[in-house]
């Protein structure tokens, strides 16, 4: 393996990783119900180290998929059968930096209108586990990303032929593979 996908790797899987950390620790930390305050017809939404967890979690992220784009030249080069990996890793990245920016919004210190259903006064806040699903996806998208440039740096197979100018692929394997036999000849035996 050449030094460069080397080095590539282990900076975007670097990046990833501690953006998944990050993420993981945002969701421990985020806001909960007993943090909400409600003061004069709005919620009190209490600043929490979520906040900033999930803006250097999202920051790191999209350098590591900056990084192995740019590298890969993966965003303006498309596969020759099509490639339906570089959409793949686009698809898990935007997803993953849109979790942590909605995680970040509903985690900021701020005040929001309370919601009255009836005589219930209700303070909404972030439930499910939004930086944990989005720490998962952007590890999968880097995975994919380091995947799609070591295959876009890997020297051919050795032997391997290119595909014939009528679109044709070529005959698989060689000679001990696809015998080739004279035409048999028939002997008519005379008949009596």
């Amino acid at each position: 393996m050449e030094t460069s996908v080397i080095v590539l790797s282990v900076v975007v899987l670097l990046f990833a990783a501690v953006s998944a950390v990050l993420g993981f620790i945002a969701e421990t930390t985020k806001l909960t119900p007993d943090d909400i305050k409600y003061s004069g017809g709005v919620c009190v939404y209490p600043a929490k180290p979520a906040y900033v967890l999930g803006i250097c979690a999202a920051a790191l992220l999209a350098a590591a998929q900056i990084i192995a784009s740019v590298a890969g030249c993966g965003c303006c080069h498309k596969p020759p059968q099509g490639g339906g990996a570089s959409e793949s890793l686009l698809i898990a990245a935007v997803l993953a930096v849109a979790g942590y920016v909605q995680g970040v919004v509903w985690n900021a210190a701020t005040t929001r209108d309370a919601v009255t259903v009836g005589w219930l006064i209700e303070c909404h806040y972030l439930k499910g586990a939004v930086f944990r699903r989005a720490a998962l996806l952007g590890l999968a998208a880097a995975v994919l990303g380091i995947c799609s440039y070591a295959m876009l740096r890997a020297p051919a197979a050795s032997g391997a032929e290119h595909i014939k100018p009528d679109g044709q692929q070529p005959a698989a394997g060689g000679e001990a593979q696809n015998p080739q036999f004279p035409p048999q000849v028939q002997a008519h035996a005379p008949v009596v």
